[in-house]
């Protein structure tokens, strides 16, 4: 019997009244007569083929009685009427695992799952399923087929991922992740497949996410604050355990990479997508939140301006397009391309816009499993100014409280709204807790609430007199937006991408100005005519759906030429020292990008300060530089590497293509040069780097005899340069800088 084929059901001649036939089913299923049960419903069934409800119940008894396939085929024709009913998906999948077909079981009770979120059970079956590997790869994406010329996306999760492994509620970044892939995974948009994966530094490759475990955090992160909750963790632990056993994805052919996050942070991401991008024709779409480490370093710590101006170098030369998310971002990437590589030509850029509507409040506020939060409910009844935003030295609360105490010694506090700030402490974010711990007048008038759930906030911005905000510089400026969707009248500095935020209806002032602030904030708080202007300004802006944001993105990716650009590494300038460690960049530069760039092959470890380590012969993999020489080049090249080796001595091979290896010795942990002569005919070089595994360091001689034994690496790579081979100047020039100790050269 096929599965989508149960009894055909019989008439119900035998009673004069129509329903005595479904009672007497019901009676049957009741007292546990299933296989009477099963005849009874689907005698009532046959003349009312529509009665999506029976169906399900002669499902049961027929799963009951011992025909699981008999009992899918019913359930099935239920789901023709029922499509978003999660009961009856749990059902399904509790047919077919009855039946071993655990990948199809998976699959349900995925489709329960994002029919209701909240569905424990469902997450409880996804869970165990997921655990098994063999049903784990079998309903992988990857698996799945799709016609050539179809769109299909792959979501860099790596950011959000990372997050979630230490928080629980989002931050914007977070958040515009979560608005995005959902309507994307739903379907019914332009991509025909979408995949969610995360990067791994260890092999250079992506790992498929399962879409449950994205769709259980989201439904988490949005309804608690607490990352200690039993049920969170558990989510947590199956995402990383998913992640884990899953096997490195295979990009189908053509497919587009986007990170709604961020992957500046990420060890080697843009070696890994050159491989990625030769392997499979893979395209590369990152979103550019912001270029806040560039514009304003003094907010970020050094470590990550360095990482940041890094990543920043090769970003032009990977990404098939660019998607920054407002048009004062796309406006800082043009700015600073053309400040720091303007021999780089720009990919095409789409303004995503980040106008995007909470879905609806109701919603977020009832149907999440969110328990009301005793921070929000104290505030009822109480006026209050809402400030939303991580306290850190960017968003420059000091500014904000200094304001507010001059508020207060001109009116008093009784007259001022309550000042509630509402995010937790991030970077230099101390200042702002030691002001409020040690100014008297503020310890009435400003409440912190550090950890907000996001199902909480669209109550807290309607109980809000208004809304304010405040920052050094924004790529965006969630809060502003949220703001005007709940219809509070917001105040925002007038710089960077707040006023696109703001979309014509925020209440401007200028930046850093105190006065100016004040007086906007005196009119927001004893003006209710002013007030409720601005109110009626935010209520008629209209916003877009995140599905309408999100298919855009898609349909841009879409319209693209199907051909990846062509991304060969820029011509090395002669007689240019290139440093492969990281650290100490302040601004990209072409140095930056060529260090990055020059790397070919799996072979090489992450960077560091130092320099570069390359994976040893044993590992299987290749080390290579390839170094693209200007077009007018003709002769022979001199290039000197400055190598060195790990803790033992290590001998090493150099393989140039078209010429003669050099093979060399080093002593342990010692720095030398090597040279090499080379034709510069096809303007190219191609050079492979051999050695034998070694420590990297040894244990100390005082240790426990059962340390574990350090990192085995090859050979690693401090410094290059390249020069004519009768350019004398440019060879001292370098032998120079390695031998001393010049002002202007970091390690």
């Amino acid at each position: 019997m096929g599965q989508d084929q149960p009894p055909a059901p019989r008439p119900d001649n035998a009673h004069r009244d129509p329903r005595a036939t479904l009672r007497e089913a019901d009676r049957l299923r009741d007292a546990r007569d299933w296989p009477g049960a099963a005849a009874a419903y689907a005698a009532w069934l046959a003349g009312r083929p529509h009665d999506w409800p029976t169906w399900i119940q002669y499902g049961h008894a027929l799963k009951e009685a011992g025909d699981p396939e008999a009992a899918l085929g019913a359930y099935r024709r239920a789901e023709q009427g029922r499509p978003g009913d999660a009961d009856l998906q749990m059902q399904v999948g509790h047919a077919l695992k009855l039946l071993g077909n655990l990948p199809e079981a998976r699959l349900a009770y995925s489709r329960a799952l994002e029919i209701e979120p909240t569905n424990d059970a469902a997450w409880r079956e996804v869970a165990h399923l997921l655990g098994q590997p063999d049903v784990a790869a079998a309903g992988a994406p990857e698996a799945q087929f799709s016609l050539v010329g179809d769109l299909c996306v792959v979501f860099d999760l790596s950011d959000l991922l990372s997050w979630f492994g230490t928080n629980r509620t989002p931050s914007g970044i977070q958040r515009v992740q979560l608005e995005l892939v959902g309507p994307a995974l739903r379907g019914g948009g332009p991509a025909a497949r979408v995949i969610l994966a995360a990067y791994d530094p260890a092999t250079l490759g992506w790992r498929a996410l399962p879409r449950e475990a994205f769709n259980r955090l989201a439904s988490l992160s949005r309804s608690g604050a607490d990352p200690r909750e039993p049920a969170w963790e558990q989510a947590v632990a199956v995402a990383r355990q998913a992640l884990d056993a899953a096997p490195e994805l295979a990009f189908p052919e053509g497919a587009w990479l986007v990170v709604p996050g961020s992957s500046w942070w990420l060890a080697n991401y843009h070696l890994a997508l050159r491989l990625a991008k030769a392997r499979f024709g893979l395209r590369y779409a990152p979103l550019v939140h912001d270029c806040g480490p560039l514009v304003v370093p003094e907010h970020s710590p050094p470590a990550t301006v360095a990482q940041f101006a890094r990543w920043f170098a090769g970003l032009a030369a990977h990404a098939d397009l660019l998607l920054p998310v407002s048009a004062a971002t796309a406006e800082d990437i043009r700015r600073l391309q053309a400040q720091h590589l303007p021999a780089i030509p720009l990919p095409p850029m789409m303004v995503v816009g980040l106008d995007g509507a909470p879905r609806d409040p109701a919603a977020r506020d009832q149907g999440t499993g969110a328990t009301p939060h005793a921070g929000v409910n104290a505030l009822a009844g109480r006026p209050y100014a809402l400030f939303l935003g991580t306290l850190e030295s960017r968003k420059n609360h000091l500014f904000v409280l200094n304001a507010w105490l001059s508020l207060i010694r001109k009116h008093g506090a009784a007259r001022l709204p309550l000042l509630v700030l509402a995010g937790r402490t991030g970077f230099m974010g101390e200042p702002v807790l030691a002001l409020l711990r040690s100014a008297p007048a503020l310890r009435d008038a400003v409440l912190l609430l550090p950890d907000v759930p996001d199902a909480a906030l669209p109550l807290l911005y309607r109980r809000a007199l208004f809304v304010l905000y405040n920052s050094d510089h924004e790529g965006w400026g969630l809060p502003v937006t949220e703001a005007i969707a709940q219809g509070k009248a917001v105040l925002a500095p007038d710089h960077s991408a707040l006023p696109e935020a703001g979309r014509g209806a925020a209440i401007l002032f200028r930046p850093h100005s105190e006065p100016d602030f004040i007086a906007r904030v005196e009119q927001l708080a004893f003006d209710p005519a002013f007030r409720a202007a601005a109110e009626a300004r935010a209520a008629a802006t209209p916003l877009r759906s995140w599905q309408a944001i999100g298919d855009a993105v898609l349909g841009r990716l879409l319209r693209e030429n199907a051909t990846p650009r062509h991304q060969g590494p820029p011509p090395i300038p002669l007689g240019t020292i290139i440093r492969f460690g990281i650290g100490g960049q302040a601004a990209p530069s072409l140095a930056a990008l060529l260090a990055e760039a020059l790397r070919d092959g799996e072979g090489w470890h992450a960077p560091e300060p130092w320099g570069c380590w390359t994976r040893p012969l044993e590992s299987g993999s290749r080390a290579a530089l390839r170094l693209a020489l200007p077009p007018d080049m003709t002769g022979r090249i001199r290039l000197h590497l400055l190598l060195r080796a790990p803790a033992t001595a290590q001998a090493i091979r150099l393989l140039p293509r078209g010429a003669d290896p050099l093979a060399m010795t080093l002593a342990p942990g010692e720095e030398a040069i090597a040279a090499l002569e080379l034709p510069a005919s096809g303007g190219v070089i191609d050079l492979v780097l051999e050695a034998h595994a070694a420590p990297e360091v040894l244990p100390p001689d005082d240790g426990p005899g059962d340390a574990p034994p350090g990192r085995e690496v090859g050979v690693g790579l401090v410094s290059l340069m390249a020069c004519r081979a009768d350019d004398l100047l440019a060879r001292l020039d370098y032998l120079e800088h390695q031998r001393f100790t010049w002002p202007e050269v970091e390690a």
